[in-house]
């Protein structure tokens, strides 16, 4: 298997030397490769950091793929909220050997990160309608190959925070973030960061993973969101399990920004303890 998601030192929420030993790591799981998706922030004040940021994580990456020639290492970028932006975006990217572009949302106009709302602190409700109404607008207009984790701020509101939310009363803009996916061709990434922390499943989870299949959706992405090399692909045998149950007969993962797909084995896997 690929992880698709994971972060080296290079990010500004890592620590020097997080990511150490991430190859010897990589191979006594058995992975094939991974893609490194270090962040690349957009519309926050700070494009020339970010920036140099990837620049960093591309010679991190050389060098792994230098030390490491039997494995498959792509080298890619998470661009954060890269709608709020979209000539900085673009700017930011240019002229990089990506691999792999990761969109996602952290923040919406106005609003801080999720992960940096106090409890109690924000109506989740408005701030979902505004989360999934961005996410249209990013799905879009914005240059990508995988959406992630779509249910980005429940890892703070119910994993964290303990608020419940019912996301059946924003089905009709899920939907239509998913069918736009879709339609262009992307991948949804299903990010298995929501078993370690607390959610019970992967984000999105089982149920919008069930509608994004029955509109029509087959093509995935698995990342493990890793910020150290502990969490490498940190329960992706579940999350294989669940998706086999599914239906998804596969994941992909993108090398010179072009989908390759692999095969999951007939099987469905035991459940892990």
């Amino acid at each position: 298997m690929m992880d698709s998601h994971l972060h080296t030192e290079c990010s500004f929420d890592c620590v020097p030397g997080c990511s150490d030993g991430l190859g010897e790591w990589a191979m006594a799981l058995g992975l094939s490769g991974f893609t490194v998706t270090d962040h690349l922030e957009i519309g926050v004040g700070q494009p020339g950091r970010f920036r140099q940021n990837l620049l960093d994580s591309l010679d991190y990456v050389r060098g792994l793929q230098k030390r490491f020639p039997m494995l498959d290492i792509g080298f890619g970028a998470e661009l954060g909220q890269p709608h709020h932006d979209l000539r900085e975006a673009a700017e930011a990217v240019s002229g990089l050997p990506l691999d792999f572009i990761l969109a996602s949302c952290h923040l919406v106009r106005g609003q801080p990160d999720f992960c940096d709302m106090a409890p109690g602190s924000y109506d989740p409700d408005a701030l979902l309608e505004q989360y999934f109404r961005e996410g249209l607008e990013l799905v879009r207009s914005v240059d990508f190959d995988s959406l992630a984790h779509l249910t980005y701020p429940l890892r703070y509101f119910e994993g964290q925070h303990g608020v419940q939310v019912d996301l059946s009363r924003f089905s009709g803009l899920i939907d239509a973030i998913l069918s736009e996916v879709i339609i262009r061709g992307r991948s949804l990434e299903v990010n298995s960061s929501g078993w370690r922390q607390g959610m019970g499943g992967p984000l999105p989870g089982r149920e919008l993973l069930e509608r994004y299949r029955k509109l029509g959706g087959w093509r995935i992405t698995i990342g493990s969101d890793a910020h150290r090399t502990a969490n490498l692909a940190a329960d992706f045998v579940q999350t294989r399990r669940l998706l086999q149950e599914l239906g998804f007969a596969g994941a992909c993962h993108y090398r010179a920004r072009k989908p390759i797909f692999l095969p999951f084995p007939a099987e469905i896997l035991p459940r892990v303890i």
